[in-house]
């Protein structure tokens, strides 16, 4: 009897490590879980910021091209690809229009319209404080 009491506290204890390993893995991969999620989180928010300043990166190009090429858009920022194309299209539309004799006297070319630096790329000292 007492044979068979003592296997039984010996399986027992082996249980009893056996759970406690259980637990410490588990615990283990709450704590993975745990800054996965806050990795994700992260991720997440430095990609929206990102994406925020792609969206001010490309409305300062729009703005430069239309500084250098003398389109206007009177302050108001298209964003989609069809306004793009339509641009694009308008504008090839104009350099064809120019008569071919005047086209390298500069005549009949429409003139630029004047546009600012600072309109163009706002910017203050706050966006230069990394460099």
């Amino acid at each position: 009897m007492a044979e068979l009491v003592a296997e039984i506290a010996a399986a027992s204890n082996e249980q009893a490590h056996g759970i406690d390993q259980v637990n410490t893995a588990t615990t283990e991969m709450d704590k993975v879980t745990q800054q996965n999620a806050a990795n994700a989180e992260e991720s997440a928010s430095a990609s929206e910021e990102m994406s925020s300043q792609a969206e001010e990166m490309k409305a300062m190009v729009r703005n430069l091209v239309a500084m250098v090429s003398g389109s206007s858009n009177d302050g108001k920022i298209e964003s989609t690809r069809a306004d793009e194309a339509s641009k694009t299209e308008i504008h090839q539309s104009r350099a064809s229009a120019v008569p071919a004799e005047s086209a390298d006297s500069g005549a009949g070319v429409y003139p630029a319209k004047t546009v600012s630096p600072e309109q163009a790329v706002p910017m203050d000292d706050a966006d230069f404080k990394d460099f």
